[in-house]
């Protein structure tokens, strides 16, 4: 069996053990997983969508849909892509008490295998999801296929100053460089920006712009049950308007 086909079952079964940590018995009582804040830089995306005239954009993953409320000022047509059936049963409730569940369409769906039709999405958002991924740049290759040319792609890696690192919580075990596993057996990997751009350049990808940020997180039941801080590298993908080395 290939390293490939190995890796791709190591993320299979993370999806399916991600579907069980959005099960109702495993919130220890609250309404979601995440907390009801959206992540900052949810509505910095939406903006950015809008003020390109997206008509059709993608959270991926949408989790239990924190960010979809204000991600869905962004374009008229918001799709909600997740494997977990249990979060997005979550996330469809949250649309709703934000009413804004008229735009919102929701679809399961695989990243590497998204089932959506090329040059078909005007933005996408994926957030805290690349760095659980064994193969991210075959991720990011299945996401640009499907932005149209001029569509932007907004994700985000974690850095070696994340707290993950560095809490007691976590009980991170190395398994590779800068490759973790946390106490729940979730595979995290960090970044510095140099090797964000190597993966990129790998993928015959290069960022528009990256960015650092630090933002703090509510408690996630179950998972880290106190206030916390991130960092991460914001980058920007933006689908080429002709082909590489066709004249303009």
């Amino acid at each position: 069996m290939s390293t490939e086909s190995l890796s791709r079952e190591a993320d299979a079964l993370q999806a399916r053990m991600w579907n069980g940590a959005y099960d109702s018995s495993a919130l220890e009582g609250q309404a979601n997983l995440w907390g009801d804040p959206p992540v900052p830089y949810a509505q910095v995306a939406a903006e950015l969508f809008a003020a390109a005239d997206a008509a059709v954009i993608m959270d991926l993953p949408c989790g239990d849909g924190r960010n979809l409320p204000p991600l869905a000022a962004g374009a008229p047509i918001l799709l909600a892509g997740d494997s977990s059936h249990n979060a997005m049963a979550i996330a469809r409730s949250v649309v709703e008490r934000a009413g804004v569940q008229r735009g919102v369409v929701f679809r399961e769906t695989d990243v590497y295998a998204t089932g959506l039709l090329d040059d078909s999405i005007d933005g996408i958002f994926c957030w805290d999801l690349l760095g659980h991924l064994a193969e991210p740049a075959d991720a990011l290759t299945e996401l640009i296929r499907t932005l149209r040319p001029g569509g932007c792609l907004i994700a985000n890696m974690w850095t070696m100053n994340d707290c993950q690192i560095a809490d007691d919580w976590a009980k991170m075990t190395e398994v590779g460089h800068r490759a973790y596993l946390d106490h729940a057996g979730f595979y995290c990997k960090f970044y510095d920006e140099q090797e964000l751009v190597e993966l990129l350049a790998g993928a015959g990808m290069q960022a528009e712009s990256i960015e650092t940020a630090r933002w703090w997180e509510p408690p996630h039941a179950n998972y880290r049950p106190y206030v916390h801080e991130h960092e991460c590298l914001i980058f920007r993908i933006r689908k080429a308007t002709q082909p590489p080395n066709q004249p303009a």
